[in-house]
């Protein structure tokens, strides 16, 4: 036994102190009493170096168990020299040193305690766990190393201190905090101490220079105290956390008594969570642990008791519920807990129960229009079953009964216990009641129906009546027992649109009923056999859509025939009224309501392909009224007239029974608030059919204007389809409702694209160029001063006085941009001297002469009728020959001629066209380059118009010029567009209108000329 003990203080303020205790009589003695021997070298060669003159007040348990405070004399470190000495005394654990059992005895617990949390200490240090803190020292901030606040640090330092020996916690109160700051700091900078010695290349920051020579701070201190506290705060709130995880009972307890352990446990960072020792944590974690928890408890007051008897081995917070306190925890208050931040853990198996629904549907007959009618299409009745499956378990009648009533979707399933998704529950079950109640008053309308037909023929004393009655009360009693599940497709449909917009239903059934509710898409279900009547050679793809179309029409479902430009729309539709006619399934005259430009196109076409049609046109001032547009249409197969028209004559149009109205470039029926389209959507008819090459061009709301004129309310109103799914994938991009919106609206659009080789493989190729030409000075001059002017005026300008501004300055700078003349309106000429006063004039007239060289013909767009008009004299003047101009002034009748001409092998060598008025509807392949003087910036728009040349019975390439002028907004736009250059905060949609979005400092960026070098 050692005769002498070396006891080790960590004291406030002063940090390590030695003190020396001669055992016999318990003594306190200083170093010249002891013994040679008495210590291991390692101590002795210590204590030689320091003097024991220091004194401090300790407080000290005798023996007998008295408690004294006596002024001992010390060995005092400071903190470079402490971490050194700790150092030295260290090798005294590794059980090598050279030292006698006795001599190890003579370290007393307390400075082994010691030893051993520098050794603790440092291994974190060297593992890089610590974290930076400011201390005021003296009126001057230290940046100073500290223990880092993880779970693995806090359980070791709150083990430590647990383990320490009484005389050390008493007489230092803070002794886990000087370990974590002052020790730690210290190590840390022992450790790094090389690197302000090494020679650099550049100096160390300031902060760094003082974090590692413990220096105070030069400046920036209260902001840095405060920048530092809170990247501290950071890492604390994500260092340690309460994590609640409910775990399942056994599975052979009984449900209704099953003990429910929430396991309260605490974890660091993304480490596992462990369960809660109190007394294994440092005190500052279990103080935040603490607070942690009251929060917790404020929400879940569960959480602060438990129900039934702990686990022995269960954590110190750890609770076990009743299974009805364990719903209520699951469906109320988890959901509360994660919304405050904390982290709530359901066993592993519940998060992979998804809840679906499926409803299974077979088609039914009508009983009272007998067995050989059925209603057709979207009027058909279906018997419909429910089933749902909760991950991949179908759920019994039972069993589905026991999920919908339970509140937190919490259900013993078969043995187990499963979560189901509880928001999916709610809208299936409503979905349930909603398709339940559209039965229920079906069914009651029916049964009245019924009862009403049963005793008439009672009355009458009709044979078989008695049965009749016998099959009503049959049906009543079903009723009554709630068995009678029929609806509709078109109910179904309903309740599919709603499911695609919130929680989807899988549908089954047969393949066009599930087509129809969004299932899927499919072909037409058998080929049609053409007649004779149909004077043309129809390709594979227009069969396939004269076979759809004919579907669609038996089934009076309205459809859109979305073929691309040229692909042969007109013949498709002329087919499927032909194979009616042939075999007497019209039930009145189809109506073809297009464009003025091409309502002569449409009767040209079917002279052509069904001449023996008797057809109407109905367009101009002499066209027939009243009565005798009644009883002359009833008379023909087709009528056809122009969208201004049918504005006009809609209410005379409606007193005639049409078998079908078709809609040509049913774009123009895109904004449902217009005039022609309430017009048409007014006309009565059996069947709708939409035709057009663009049926989206800006926005998801054209489309379904198209859709609801074909089949109304087939996509809901426009405020359910904008809310629930223009938003979604217009402005937020979403895939997952695109991909619903294309399943529901599949089956009423056709959709071929000419540039889809399995489409048609015999057009040619269409190549576009982005043409960039130079201003000439007279261009730019008028460029920047209008330039200059719209910014001094835009600041001024706000809400749509602004928006209007911007767009008038758009058209402008247009007009500038195309030529002087267009924008100074003043008649002035093309040229002056044979000088271009014009780039894109310039540029045109290059394409001109290379076209005319090859013998090639072209299609000049401009939006604007007043540069045609400018463009028009001087290319006649130029080609000597008369060069046609196509406007909205143009009569239908001078349209016409001027399409014939053009199209004839001695036609002029260029046509002017304006954008809107020969945008559509006109075939004019005899062109085979098209040049855009002006841009709409809709690449829908401008492909119609090029699709004039890029058709069927083009033989050449098509080569596309887009013109835009250089150093001007022009370019800006089409640069953004190619993802050139971003504009922050602004969304570039098709179009123009977006520009009217930016704010005046982006809009000057835009508009400034930027002159090239």
């Amino acid at each position: 036994m050692a005769s002498y003990l070396l006891h080790g203080l960590w004291l406030p303020v002063s940090g390590l102190s030695l003190w020396i205790e001669q055992v016999e009589g318990h003594k306190i003695v200083l170093p010249s009493a002891v013994p040679d021997g008495a210590f291991p070298e390692a101590v002795e060669a210590l204590l030689k170096k320091k003097s024991f003159r220091n004194r401090a007040r300790v407080s000290l348990r005798t023996p007998k168990g008295k408690d004294v405070s006596l002024m001992v004399p010390m060995a005092m470190f400071a903190p470079e020299e402490a971490v050194s000495a700790l150092a030295g005394l260290s090798i005294l654990d590794d059980g090598n040193a050279a030292a006698s059992p006795q001599q190890r005895e003579s370290i007393a617990p307390d400075l082994f305690w010691l030893i051993r949390a520098y050794r603790g200490l440092r291994a974190f240090v060297r593992a890089g766990r610590v974290t930076i803190r400011l201390s005021y020292q003296a009126g001057e901030w230290y940046p100073m190393w500290q223990l880092a606040s993880g779970l693995g640090e806090r359980g070791w330092l709150g083990e430590m201190i647990a383990a320490a020996p009484g005389i050390l916690s008493i007489n230092n109160r803070s002794l886990s905090e000087d370990l974590a700051e002052e020790l730690t700091h210290w190590i840390a900078y022992v450790e790094l101490r090389h690197l302000t010695q090494a020679a650099r290349p550049y100096p160390w920051h300031d902060f760094a220079q003082a974090l590692l020579t413990t220096s105070p701070v030069k400046r920036g201190r209260a902001q840095l105290l405060r920048g530092l506290n809170e990247w501290k705060d950071s890492i604390t709130s994500v260092d340690l956390q309460l994590v609640f995880i409910v775990e399942e009972p056994p599975k052979d307890e009984d449900p209704g008594q099953s003990a429910w352990p929430i396991r309260v446990q605490v974890r660091s960072g993304t480490d596992s969570p462990q369960p809660i020792r109190l007394d294994s944590l440092d005190r500052a974690s279990v103080e935040r642990l603490r607070e942690d928890r009251r929060k917790a408890i404020a929400i879940a007051p569960v959480l602060g008791e438990s129900q039934l008897p702990v686990d022995p081995d269960a954590g110190d917070w750890d609770v076990y519920l009743r299974t009805d306190s364990l719903v209520s925890f699951i469906g109320a208050d988890a959901a509360a807990l994660k919304a405050a931040g904390f982290t709530v853990m359901l066993p592993k198996a519940w998060a992979q129960m998804e809840t679906k629904a499926k409803l299974e549907t077979r088609e039914v007959r009508d009983p009272a229009e007998g067995s050989t009618k059925a209603h057709l299409g979207m009027d058909k009745l279906v018997e419909y079953d429910w089933h749902m499956s909760v991950g991949d378990i179908e759920l019994s009648d039972e069993e589905m009964q026991q999920l919908v009533e339970s509140k937190s979707g919490l259900i013993r399933l078969r043995g187990d216990w499963v979560m189901a998704d509880t928001q999916s529950i709610s809208k299936i079950s409503e979905y349930m009641e909603e398709l339940a109640q559209t039965a229920n008053k079906r069914a009651k309308k029916e049964l009245e129906r019924l009862a009403a037909a049963a005793e008439m023929a009672r009355q009458l004393e009709q044979p078989g009546w008695q049965e009749l009655v016998a099959d009503v009360e049959k049906r009543r009693q079903e009723f009554n027992d709630g068995q009678i599940e029929q609806v509709s497709v078109a109910e179904l449909r309903e309740l599919a649109l709603t499911s695609m917009a919130q929680e989807p239903i899988e549908f089954t059934g047969s393949t066009w009923q599930m087509a129809l509710l969004g299932g899927m898409s499919t072909q037409a279900p058998e080929r049609i056999e053409l007649p004779e009547t149909i004077h043309a050679e129809l390709r594979e793809y227009q069969r396939r859509g004269v076979d759809w179309l004919y579907w669609m029409s038996r089934n009076n479902i309205g459809a859109v025939l979305a073929d691309d430009m040229g692909l042969g729309k007109t013949l498709q539709l002329l087919s499927l009224v032909a194979v009616e006619k042939t075999r007497a399934e019209a039930a009145g005259p189809t109506l073809i309501i297009a464009p003025t430009s091409v309502v002569g196109n449409w009767a040209r076409e079917a002279k052509k392909f069904v001449p023996d049609f008797r057809v109407l046109v109905q367009h101009g001032s002499d066209r027939l009224r009243g009565k005798q547009l009644v009883d002359e249409a009833a008379k023909m197969d087709l009528v056809i007239t122009s969208y201004g028209t049918a504005g006009r004559d809609f209410a005379v149009l409606g007193q005639v029974e049409w078998d079908r109205v078709v809609l040509d470039e049913a774009q123009a029926i895109k904004n449902a608030a217009t005039r022609s389209s309430k017009a048409v959507r007014s006309l009565p008819s059996r069947h709708r059919v939409a035709l057009t090459g663009t049926p989206v061009e800006n926005r998801l709301s054209e489309m379904r204007s198209i859709l609801d004129f074909c089949n109304p309310g087939v996509l809901g109103s426009a405020s359910f389809f904008r809310n629930h799914f223009a938003k979604a994938i217009e402005r937020e991009g979403s895939e997952v409702m695109s991909e619903r919106l294309r399943q529901l609206t599949a089956p009423f659009i056709l959709r071929r694209l000419k540039t889809d080789p399995s489409i048609i493989d015999d057009l040619p190729e269409k190549s576009e160029q982005i043409v960039t030409v130079s201003m000439t000075e007279e261009q730019a001059a008028l460029y920047k001063a209008l330039v200059d002017d719209v910014q001094k005026t835009l600041n001024e300008k706000h809400g749509i006085a602004r928006r209007g501004l911007v767009l008038a300055s758009l058209t402008r700078i247009k007009q500038i941009c195309n030529h002087p003349a267009h924008y100074l309106g003043d008649g002035s000429a093309v040229t002056i001297k044979g000088r271009h006063r014009s780039g894109k004039v310039k540029e045109l007239m290059r394409i001109v002469d290379g076209a005319v060289e090859s013998n090639e013909r072209l299609l000049i767009f401009t939006q604007y009728r007043a540069f045609g008009s400018i463009l028009q004299p001087y290319l006649s003047q130029q080609l000597g020959r008369e060069i046609p101009f196509l406007h909205g002034g143009v009569t239908k009748n001078k349209r016409d001629q001027m399409v014939e001409d053009f199209q004839s092998p001695d036609g002029p060598p260029a046509m002017i066209l304006s954008l809107k008025a020969g945008g559509t509807g006109l075939n004019l392949t005899a062109a085979n380059i098209v040049v855009h003087m002006d841009r709409w910036w809709n690449p829908a728009v401008e492909n119609q118009a090029t699709d004039r040349a890029f058709r069927i019975g083009q033989q050449r390439n098509v080569q596309v010029y887009k013109m835009i002028t250089a150093g001007t907004l022009e370019e800006s736009i089409q640069d953004i567009l190619d993802g050139k250059t971003q504009l922050a905060g602004a969304v570039v949609g098709e179009g123009e209108g977006w520009l009217t979005e930016l704010d005046p400092e982006q809009l000057a960026q835009l508009m400034s000329y930027k002159e090239s070098d």
